[in-house]
């Protein structure tokens, strides 16, 4: 196994080695604006030596030069979904209601997963934003890369999804992938069903694999066989439903209940299971993801697994301006999901 890789010093550490407000560290560190007492200095200085603080010396230049802008940054395989996706488009929502309710402004910075991260690395250093909420669909090491970029700017850093980038001293919002799977297959379990399908998406992002997990552990723990014939997709394009569904009821044991790993995966199923003359829950049970805006129109309507993604932007939103204002940021957090019961079960 490598090393573990050092988790870097903040002014946060500063302060709470030294029993002080973050404050009081950045007057000693910029030699004001306001004076600190000899003995909070000198408690601020020695914490500084033995923690081997260094400030970022761009970011001291900026020290109250606030712009009242912050970042969104979606490190994606295809970030520029973020303008069309219902997925993103709920975060995005508490996201800027929180920022608005306090005069800031939003910038949204899609970088592709692999792409030259030196023009985001030069937007962090320009001194244009106040701090940024990252959006991550990857685990170590694929988003080491961004993390350290964005830790050797000093820019205040909020991570969503993923609760990877906590090693590199950022705060993160995130939410249970594999409970929320585990807990809809459970229920499908509690109504009778043994042979259940999961449509799985692109195991390339770890809610893919986080869900897929949650699939198995549902089965493994009510002592049913994980059938990988009854594992179809790898893929969140919804154009490719039709053929995974149609492998699916080619079997010579076809599924009675599907469980999808996104509403969009969901109601593309469902289209399919009424193009084939089944009738849903009667014939086939239908279970999704996310709980997007459509999953409560479809026809029936779908049962699913909610995710609180306004209150996702929310906090994280609430978290990076309380950051950049100095402010000690809550802890990290996991929000809740829930099964949403609706018509298809």
């Amino acid at each position: 196994m490598g090393m573990e890789r050092k988790q870097r010093v903040t002014h946060r550490d500063v302060a709470r080695l030294a029993n002080v407000s973050t404050a009081v560290v950045s007057y000693v560190v910029n030699n004001g604006p306001r004076q600190a007492s000899p003995e909070a200095r000198e408690r601020v200085l020695r914490a500084i030596a033995e923690l081997g603080y260094h400030p970022n010396a761009f970011a001291q230049s900026l020290r109250g030069q606030r712009t009242h802008m912050i970042g969104f940054i979606t490190n994606d395989l295809f970030p520029y979904d973020v303008f069309l996706s219902p997925y993103s488009a709920g975060i995005l929502t508490g996201l800027i209601s929180e920022l608005k309710a306090h005069e800031h402004y939003l910038l949204i910075y899609p970088q592709v997963i692999g792409e030259d991260i030196a023009p985001l690395n030069r937007l962090l250093r320009s001194g244009r934003l106040d701090g940024v909420v990252v959006r991550l669909i990857q685990d170590p090491p694929v988003t080491d890369s961004l993390m350290e970029t964005i830790a050797a700017t000093d820019v205040p850093c909020v991570c969503i999804e993923r609760p990877a980038a906590e090693r590199f001293g950022f705060k993160a919002v995130t939410y249970d992938d594999a409970l929320g799977a585990t807990t809809a297959t459970r229920y499908l379990i509690e109504h009778g069903h043994r042979r259940i399908a999961h449509l799985c998406g692109d195991v390339q992002y770890a809610t893919a694999q986080s869900r897929l997990q949650g699939y198995r552990q549902a089965l493994y723990a009510a002592g049913l066989p994980v059938d990988e014939q009854l594992i179809q997709g790898d893929t969140w394009d919804t154009s490719q439903v039709a053929d995974s569904m149609l492998r699916l009821l080619a079997l010579a044991e076809p599924p009675t209940a599907i469980f999808a790993a996104s509403d969009n995966l969901a109601l593309g199923a469902l289209e399919q299971l009424r193009k084939q003359g089944f009738e849903v829950p009667r014939d086939m049970a239908l279970i999704g993801f996310d709980d997007i805006q459509l999953a409560e129109q479809s026809s029936p309507p779908l049962t699913t697994v909610r995710i609180p993604l306004a209150e996702l932007g929310r906090q994280a939103a609430d978290r990076v301006l309380r950051l950049s204002a100095d402010d000690q940021a809550p802890e990290s957090v996991t929000l809740p999901v829930e099964l949403i019961r609706r018509g298809t079960v």
